[in-house]
């Protein structure tokens, strides 16, 4: 029963979030009169949700008084410099697309067609945006870390989305230009927050359908990050030998995604349920194995493959190659 009604505790969070509860608190404690009338809310209905947050462990009580935790103060806070809140919209946006999983299962079609967040819906697309957004600043952290970018001038980035990590990747690179190419609908939405990084001068947005739309020449490096899982085995091939045809002799390619482990596809868990979710929100979505994606790479001619993963919790790993 208790996973039955796991959902309970993810809608405690949103809501909170939601009436600005963290934010009201970020100050000093505060009784739960005082946070309903900083976030407009009735004062004996707010009671059950404060305790509910204190019960999950967003909030800390002393008497009447609540208070962040060092989480909640640090990520969920307006204006803290890691809040990270946005995304969780497009966690809400998914709620009844997770409520047909069996349908998917019975009719393999999503039950959220992935138009709706690539521009078709403009406030999920902008929800999802944010999201990809927040969840790449963490990526983006260490990415520059793990891969020695110093001397490369031209970084293709495909499916960018917001473009967090060309933004990244420039930061620690003197000289490096970025293109990110991706639909009219979502480099709508990363337009601001690549303007807003101040970076702008060195990004070039580049609208189009990274399946159809040329990736020009001229290259030293290309990133593939948090796409291929959207992408059959033979879309995710197709797209490596536009790679290495758009690199110079030398360029590197970066593919950055959750994988399974190996072909067996059972772990970790996270990828299961990630695989999961791609399927429910694309047409073609679901998780490859890291095994499977450097055999793809080294197939599409790049040289020197392999595998590094980003520090743990985080889920992702990164592929990379060399064109001869």
């Amino acid at each position: 029963m208790q996973l039955a009604l796991a959902y309970r505790s993810s809608a405690v969070l949103f809501a909170a979030v939601e009436l600005g509860v963290f934010t009201a608190v970020a100050d000093k404690p505060l009784d739960a009169a005082d946070i309903a009338r900083a976030c407009g809310a009735d004062r004996e209905r707010l009671h059950y949700l404060l305790e509910a947050c204190v019960a999950e462990g967003l909030l800390s009580r002393d008497g009447d008084a609540y208070a962040n935790t060092s989480v909640t103060d640090a990520f969920l806070v307006k204006g803290r410099p890691a809040y990270s809140a946005n995304g969780f919209k497009y966690a809400q946006d998914l709620y009844p697309a997770w409520n047909h999983l069996a349908d998917l299962m019975r009719s393999g079609r999503p039950p959220m067609p992935p138009e709706t967040i690539l521009g078709d819906d403009k406030a999920k697309t902008r929800a999802f945006v944010y999201a990809m957004h927040e969840r790449a600043r963490g990526i983006g952290s260490v990415l520059p870390h793990l891969v020695d970018l110093k001397g490369r001038k031209k970084l293709l980035d495909v499916g960018g989305g917001p473009g967090t990590y060309s933004v990244a990747l420039i930061q620690q690179t003197p000289g490096l230009t970025s293109t990110v190419l991706d639909v009219p609908g979502v480099l709508e939405v990363a337009r601001e927050l690549v303007e807003a990084s101040g970076y702008g001068s060195r990004v070039t947005l580049m609208p189009g359908d990274y399946l159809k739309s040329s990736f020009g020449h001229g290259y030293d490096v290309a990133l593939l990050s948090g796409m291929m899982h959207r992408e059959t085995p033979d879309t995710c091939r197709m797209l490596l030998k536009k790679a290495f045809d758009a690199l110079e002799p030398g360029g590197l390619v970066i593919v950055s995604d959750v994988f399974f482990d190996d072909d067996a596809k059972t772990t970790p868990p996270f990828a299961l349920y990630f695989a999961l979710n791609m399927m429910l929100t694309s047409d073609e979505g679901a998780a490859h194995a890291v095994t499977e994606m450097a055999r793809w790479t080294a197939d599409a001619g790049f040289r020197e493959v392999n595998v590094r993963e980003l520090p743990k919790p985080n889920p992702h790993s990164l592929v990379l190659g060399t064109k001869p």
